[in-house]
């Protein structure tokens, strides 16, 4: 087993690929941004590339797609690990976070502590993996799917700052310029779907937010505090949802293991769940 630390996403493809796409809805966090950093939809500073192989190829991988971003591990026995900490060490490459499935994010997180004492953690998310291939369509869908358009940009500005404030309420950059940013970075990509009910308002949101090979990630998931309990939020995922496989890909997303409600409406759409992942942001002791 060795470390091999890779130049370009070029080789980071090349190598760990069809890794990554056994378990691709799984990993679709880190397909997602290294499809993004090939097509060169944003222009990193300092990037990392890591394989971890066998005699046979490919057995884990890590990215990290900029300085100050969490570090990315597909599963990775303890043993690659710790390589993977000596050559961080030796190279001293601050980290600022990790993400991975339980295991292997838990090793690392106590391994990083060891090594780097004047360093303490917290949970920043965990979260549980779902994955979609056939929508089990609620029995009474509140309103029609359609596309977000520049029409829309008043109440996606809205809906954006209340998804943000219930999921990242203590972000100090979730201010009213970087909302809007958000908002058109997204309409341009064509990304967002809002429902319309009966009466023609619109009341809830969902966007299709990363596309990899097979998949597409359902997120952005919303609806306003009065129009809750009604159905909309599950309405719109599944229509989303049945939308994406129905073009021939599978649908996936994430749920906040700590949201009751969530975790109990996306299986009854279809959803099942495939494994949980944490991310832990690394903090100098004070």
């Amino acid at each position: 087993m060795k470390l091999i630390k890779l130049n370009s996403i070029s080789d980071f493809f090349l190598v760990n690929e069809t890794l990554l796409l056994k378990n691709e809805s799984f990993n679709n966090l880190m397909l997602g941004l290294a499809i993004a950093l090939r097509e060169k939809k944003f222009l990193p500073k300092s990037p990392l590339f890591y394989s971890l192989e066998s005699d046979t190829g490919a057995l884990a991988c890590a990215f990290m797609s900029d300085e100050n971003k969490p570090l990315m591990l597909t599963s990775m026995p303890a043993h690659g690990v710790d390589l993977l900490i000596k050559d961080l060490i030796q190279n001293q490459i601050k980290i600022t976070a990790v993400i991975s499935d339980e295991d292997t994010a838990n090793y690392f997180k106590t391994q990083w502590i060891l090594a780097n004492k004047n360093f303490t953690y917290k949970i920043n998310t965990h979260l549980g993996v779902y994955e979609c291939s056939k929508v089990l369509l609620p029995q009474k869908i509140t309103g029609n799917l359609m596309i977000a358009s520049k029409d829309h940009k008043d109440i996606l500005t809205v809906f954006i700052k209340g998804f943000l404030k219930d999921f990242c309420p203590e972000d100090p950059e979730n201010d009213d310029k970087t909302i809007e940013a958000i908002t058109d970075h997204h309409l341009n990509l064509k990304c967002l779907y809002l429902l319309e009910n009966e009466n023609n308002e619109i009341v809830s949101m969902a966007a299709i937010i990363r596309s990899t090979t097979n998949t597409d990630t359902v997120g952005f998931v919303y609806t306003p505090d009065h129009y809750r309990g009604k159905g909309h939020g599950s309405s719109v995922v599944a229509l989303l949802s049945d939308k994406i496989i129905k073009e021939g890909k599978i649908a996936n997303l994430f749920t906040d293991l700590t949201n009751s409600t969530t975790n109990v409406i996306y299986p009854k759409i279809g959803y099942q769940k495939i494994g949980q992942n944490i991310h832990y942001d690394f903090l100098v002791h004070e």
